[in-house]
C-alpha cells in the first residue's frame, strides 16, 4: 500500500510537470511529505522520535487539504463554454480535469485517513476520552485551515518560509486578523470537519455491512 502511494505520487509529480497543471507537481510533493511522515510514525519505536515525526506531520498536514483549493486553476482549461452552457470536447483538458480530481480525492482520502489513525493511536496511548480527542482534532483542523489561508492568500507563504522567516510567518498567521480572514478560515474548518464526518460515516456503514 505504501509503495503504491509513493509510486502514485512520483507519477503525478513527473506527469504534471510539463503540463498547464505544472503547479500540481510541487503541491503533490508537499502533500506527500505528511503521508510519508505518517508511515514512518508507525514504523519507529522510540517515543521521542515518534513525537518529532508527529510534530512534522502536523506542520505539513495543511498541504493535503490545500489541494482542494487548486480547483481555482480550472479556469485555464478549455472544457466549458460559458456563453452557450455546453461542454467542449477537448480531450487533453478533460484528462487534466480528471487528473486534478483524482489527485485531490486520493490525497485527501489518504491524508485524513492517516490523521484519524494518528488520533486513534494517541487516544489509546494516552487513554484520552472521545471528547478530548474530538477537541484535539478540531484544533488541528483549525490550525490546518489557518495554514491553507496562509498559503493561498497574500502574502502567500510557502512551507520553506516556516524555517527561513519563522517569526514573520507566525506573526502574520496568528496576529494579523480581519473579518474576511476569519470567515474564510472558518469555511476551511467546515471543509475539514465535513471530510472527517463523511469518512467517519463511511466507516460506520462499513461496520454495519
Amino acid at each position: 500500500m505504501k509503495n503504491i502511494v509513493r509510486f502514485m505520487s512520483v507519477f503525478i509529480i513527473i506527469g504534471a510537470y510539463n503540463t498547464r497543471f505544472s503547479f500540481l507537481s510541487l503541491n503533490i510533493f508537499l502533500a506527500y511529505i505528511p503521508l510519508e511522515l505518517s508511515f514512518q510514525f508507525f514504523r519507529v519505536k522510540h517515543s521521542y522520535l515518534k513525537l518529532g515525526i508527529a510534530a512534522l506531520f502536523m506542520l505539513y498536514f495543511p498541504n493535503i487539504p490545500y489541494l482542494v483549493t487548486d480547483i481555482i486553476h480550472m479556469d485555464i482549461l478549455n472544457i466549458y463554454n460559458q456563453f452557450t452552457g455546453d461542454s467542449i470536447k477537448n480531450l487533453s483538458d478533460w484528462a487534466l480535469t480528471i487528473v486534478l480530481f483524482l489527485s485531490v480525492f486520493s490525497f485527501v482520502l489518504l491524508g485524513f485517513g492517516q490523521l484519524l489513525k494518528l488520533m486513534m493511536y494517541t487516544k489509546k496511548r494516552y487513554d484520552l476520552s472521545t471528547v478530548q480527542v474530538n477537541l484535539a482534532l478540531t484544533s488541528i483542523c483549525f490550525l490546518s485551515s489557518l495554514g491553507i489561508y496562509a498559503g493561498r492568500f497574500p502574502p502567500r507563504f510557502h512551507s520553506i518560509d516556516i524555517f527561513s522567516r519563522p517569526w514573520y510567518v507566525f506573526k502574520t498567521i496568528f496576529f494579523d486578523w480581519s473579518v474576511v480572514k476569519l470567515e474564510i478560515v472558518l469555511l476551511f474548518l467546515f471543509l475539514h470537519l465535513c471530510i472527517i464526518g463523511v469518512m467517519t460515516m463511511n466507516r460506520q456503514l462499513s461496520k454495519l455491512n
